[in-house]
């Protein structure tokens, strides 16, 4: 059992220790394995990633998806088979995807080191409505998947 003393001691850490290392380390503890993925393909698309430095994730609604809408998400994918299997998948009940959205507003230095704030929103379709298998590989940034942003 704690006394009152070393209960104190032990939230007076919790306190001072993202101060003492610079950094939100709480944040960074709980956060959503979207959250996690969305900030890994930002970085990995900033010229200085070790610059970064957030400042606000905001989560939107996830929105589950309608007929059109999934198809308009599908239609990127390029087997064609691929697409009419997910589509029937759809409409026998089998998919249920849901779009998860996260805004992030962030710091990072420019070309010449100037640290400039910017927003990014950050997007994952999963099919079955489970946002725990967001990675960064799936999710996209500001519209762009990874290979679309790989191809440029």
């Amino acid at each position: 059992m704690m006394t009152r003393s070393i209960r104190r001691a032990f939230f007076g850490l919790l306190i001072i220790l993202p101060t003492l290392c610079g950094c939100n380390v709480f944040a960074s503890f709980f956060d959503s394995e979207l959250v996690t993925a969305c900030e890994a393909a930002l970085k990995f698309r900033l010229q200085s990633p070790s610059g970064y430095k957030r400042i606000e994730i905001s989560r939107s609604d996830d929105k589950p998806m309608d007929r059109a809408a999934f198809l308009d998400y599908i239609s990127s994918f390029r087997d064609h088979a691929y697409r009419r299997e997910r589509m029937l998948d759809f409409d026998r009940g089998v998919v249920k995807p849901v779009l998860f959205s996260v805004l992030i507003s962030y710091d990072a230095p420019n070309a010449f080191g100037t640290p400039l704030r910017a927003h990014s929103r950050c997007e994952y379709v999963d099919s079955s409505g489970d946002e725990t298998r967001a990675n960064e590989v799936l999710v996209m940034i500001d519209g762009k998947a990874n290979a679309d942003w790989l191809r440029n």
